[in-house]
């Protein structure tokens, strides 16, 4: 997983991606999905910069229409920390870092 994460973003200085593909669960479920022969789906996308040394952060963009938070990651190449921090802080600058939504 790690060389081919490696070989796939390779042509790219930054890989923008959701953080989770889904809502967040009731505090009570054990995951996402809450069943147990699929734990794991909620975590797809940061899997594959955690196992290859990618650096990432999440940065908040966006609110669910229940007024949950919506991640944005931000992953870059190999070594390049502060890249992924300096685009992490210039995109909460553009978008304006708001406020939590009223539900």
């Amino acid at each position: 997983m790690s060389a081919t994460t490696v070989r796939a973003t390779d042509p790219f200085d930054f890989v923008l991606s959701p953080t989770c593909q889904v809502s967040a669960p009731p505090s009570d479920w054990a995951s996402p999905t809450n069943d147990a022969r699929r734990p794991f789906e909620h975590i797809s996308f940061t899997v594959p910069d955690n196992m290859s040394g990618r650096p990432a952060v999440s940065v908040n963009c966006g609110y669910t229409g229940d007024g949950l938070p919506i991640g944005l990651q931000i992953a870059g190449q190999r070594f390049d920390d502060p890249g992924v921090l300096r685009l992490a802080a210039a995109f909460e600058v553009i978008r304006g870092r708001g406020r939590r939504p009223q539900v």
